[in-house]
């Protein structure tokens, strides 16, 4: 579909996307750090504040009582009814006190004589922490062998549910997770705001359904499902293209989603979306024929054509244009759906979803 529409001249579209307000710039997190994205989304909700000078220090060791406040903040951690951890270094009187019996209370942190607020944590017990706080379930088909983390190990449960979710991988160099490395306040914020955004689902269009698609020039477009294969790990659903008012097939595409990728586009080419999965945000690297692509945001509401949208996933991809230019696209993604809209690199939107009208049988 993306084929057929790039050469459309867009128009502004009456769009609600329930997104957060846009976060202040840390002056030592420039636009392309690689960990920007999940650092402005913390941000954005109010879990990091960064320091009265403007700055981040994204690689600055994190101390544990920080740790403690992010997760409060992150899980809404109610802060009555507290138990008292008995810290000898944590006085009810310290000013983190509240975050650190809030988040003991609820069972991440656990019994000790100290704490350590000022410490740093390992790479290791973060994958613990955030594999309990957010009761990250196992995707056995997303497992990864590390040399440096056996069976044998505690951490190794934990190590494996973060990486089968694509919260925390390990170093593709060397095959190795690093359990033992301490963590910065760049990575253990990345860690935090993908597991905060970590979405599974089917996010394919419908079988038995029909999907109208109407672009800038009121020209309608419709979906139907031409055939689909689910006997393998893959599921492929292929749909065909239509124009609406002449009923010429104007192209065709595939949907694709397995337990740890999800793929759009047209069929044996370069044209589409091909990501890992489940979807959480952050920087995808490159891919074929394409400068980036980024997962922007998800579990996002979104107001389009008269209908309301839940856990909407938005995409935004870099690709070269005619020229030496470059293409900026973002595309929205929902559950039972598939593209529901898609802007050009005006910020305008292209065509986007009207209708899903259920197949006569």
């Amino acid at each position: 579909m993306k084929k057929i529409v790039a050469a459309i001249t867009a128009l502004a579209l009456a769009v609600t996307v329930a997104l957060p307000a846009n976060a202040a710039k840390f002056t030592d997190v420039s636009d392309g750090y690689s960990l920007g994205i999940e650092i402005e989304y913390l941000a954005d909700k109010g879990i990091i504040k960064g320091y009265d000078d403007g700055t981040f220090r994204p690689s600055n060791p994190i101390a544990k009582k920080h740790i403690a406040s992010m997760l409060v903040k992150a899980l809404n951690l109610p802060k009555d009814n507290l138990k008292n951890p008995n810290y000898a270094d944590v006085p009810t009187t310290h000013l983190y006190y509240e975050d650190i019996a809030a988040a003991y209370t609820a069972g991440l942190f656990g019994d000790a004589t100290n704490f350590k607020p000022d410490s740093s944590i390992s790479r290791a017990f973060m994958a613990k922490i955030l594999a309990t706080a957010f009761n990250l379930k196992s995707i056995a088909d997303n497992a990864v062998t590390y040399k440096d983390v056996p069976t044998s190990s505690e951490f190794y449960t934990p190590i494996q549910l973060v990486t089968m979710n694509n919260v925390a991988k390990g170093y593709t160099a060397d095959g190795t997770f690093r359990p033992n490395q301490l963590i910065t306040r760049a990575h253990f914020s990345a860690f935090l705001a993908r597991a905060m955004s970590l979405i599974g689902g089917d996010f394919t269009p419908e079988v038995g359904y029909k999907y109208f698609y109407e672009d800038a020039g009121k020209y309608r477009y419709r979906m139907e499902l031409d055939g689909q294969d689910t006997s393998g790990m893959t599921t492929y659903k292929y749909w065909d293209l239509y124009d609406d008012a002449t009923n010429e097939k104007m192209d065709y595409l595939m949907y694709a989603t397995s337990p740890s990728r999800y793929y759009e586009g047209v069929p044996q080419s370069e044209v589409g979306t091909n990501i890992e999965f489940p979807f959480t945000i952050g920087r995808k690297g490159e891919a074929p024929g394409y400068l980036s692509r980024n997962v922007l945001n998800t579990k996002v509401t979104m107001e389009l054509a008269g209908k309301t949208y839940t856990d909407v996933v938005i995409v935004e991809e870099t690709l070269p244009s005619g020229g030496g230019g470059i293409e900026k696209i973002t595309t929205y993604y929902a559950k039972g759906h598939g593209i529901v809209a898609y802007k050009n690199t005006d910020g305008y939107f292209a065509y986007w979803l009207t209708d899903r009208i259920p197949v006569q049988q």
